[in-house]
């Protein structure tokens, strides 16, 4: 993903609670610390699909803002 955003392309990362400080630390190391974090519940292994479900619902929203500013970047 930072490769894409240092390119110019709108991207974000879905990452869950516990890797937040290591996302960050990874965008900033591979030269896109502005790379969008979605963070989610953790965990996402081993648990039930409406558990999916709700993490995906919790993602959603943020997902959009994502994509709407990319789109209005592009205007």
């Amino acid at each position: 993903m930072a490769e894409l955003r240092k390119r110019g392309l709108r991207t974000g990362v879905i990452c869950s609670t516990p890797f937040e400080k290591l996302g960050q630390a990874q965008a900033k190391v591979f030269g896109a610390p502005d790379l969008p974090l979605v963070m989610i519940q953790h965990p996402l292994g081993g648990i039930q699909m409406d558990e999916v479900r709700a993490r995906a619902q919790q993602a959603l929203p943020k997902v959009i803002a994502l994509v709407e500013t990319a789109l209005k970047g592009k205007s």
